[in-house]
């Protein structure tokens, strides 16, 4: 079995098309379908269904994407086995909701670029866990940078990162953030800024504080981006529901104060998703190496 024939085969399913793959992998239209031919004239299967115009992979086709993964990541080790010293190069893909997109990611992505310079790093932002899944689900990336809880996910590998909470912030001028308790009922009193609510109460596993949320708030404010969010919170525009590492510079420079709400019971975790399925390539397996290290410290 022909190693190229299975990098073709993966990009055709990635890019959905016979000649972009081709365009991509700088080949002949007619070369790429020779190819597959001969990977489904070996295996005895047919790979693709061709209705109209369009290709849609096969059960089988599946199944052969999985084992095709793997096949071509330990080739890539094997390859740099009489080789530490070269650089690792290839294409790193994540997914990341907008929080940890903004407040944390940069920081990890500077110092696996300054380590593995050569590697390609693209990232596609995602507006929830949901999303995320969806994209590691259809192959578009190798890796999910995400914040929920640690129920287990099915079809999904979890790496625990980090513990966060959910805070209210506001102005400083907001006449709450003078009081050295504050209930829900008083927080519901004023304009409430949350992000993305038709999701953001599924995260929750306390069930009082989720039943008394959404008892009591009203959100004035919905957005999908958190960092608008926030910067609403700082012009005093409404009391914010936030992750806590997302308001933390902004709290430590006075943009900002954390109210003590106790009946606020929402934590979650930092974490990094991989589909079951995904084979660990060389670029993954750094970024999960440099994870480890970056929350050691």
């Amino acid at each position: 079995m022909e190693v190229r024939n299975l990098i073709t085969f993966l990009k055709i399913i990635e890019t959905g098309s016979f000649s972009k793959a081709a365009e991509q992998l700088t080949y002949s239209q007619s070369t790429v379908t020779v190819q597959i031919q001969q990977l489904e004239e070996e295996i005895g299967v047919q790979l693709f269904d061709r209705i109209g115009k369009k290709i849609y992979v096969t059960e089988k086709g599946h199944e052969l994407e999985a084992y095709a993964q793997q096949i071509i990541a330990l080739t890539q080790q094997a390859a740099a086995i009489g080789g530490e010293e070269q650089e690792m190069q290839g294409t790193l893909r994540l997914a990341c909701l907008d929080s940890p997109f903004t407040a944390v990611l940069p920081d990890i992505l500077r110092e696996y670029h300054c380590a593995h310079p050569k590697v390609d790093i693209i990232v596609k932002t995602a507006d929830n866990v949901f999303f995320a899944e969806r994209m590691l689900s259809q192959n578009e990336v190798d890796l999910a940078f995400v914040v929920h809880d640690q129920r287990r996910t099915k079809n999904f590998i979890k790496t625990i990162l980090k513990e966060a909470h959910y805070v209210f912030v506001a102005a400083p001028t907001r006449p709450l953030t003078k009081k050295p308790v504050v209930t829900l009922a008083e927080i519901a009193e004023n304009d409430v800024i949350i992000t993305n609510q038709q999701f953001y109460f599924s995260d929750m596993s306390n069930e009082y504080t989720k039943n008394t949320l959404a008892y009591l708030i009203k959100p004035r404010f919905d957005l999908w981006n958190p960092i608008a969010a926030m910067e609403l919170a700082k012009l005093d525009c409404g009391i914010a529901l936030l992750a806590s590492y997302l308001v933390e510079d902004a709290v430590k420079k006075g943009e900002l104060c954390t109210l003590n709400v106790p009946e606020l019971d929402f934590t979650v975790w930092l974490q990094v998703l991989r589909h079951e399925q995904k084979a660990v390539t060389p670029q993954m397996s750094a970024f999960y190496k440099l994870l480890r290290e970056y929350y050691k410290k």
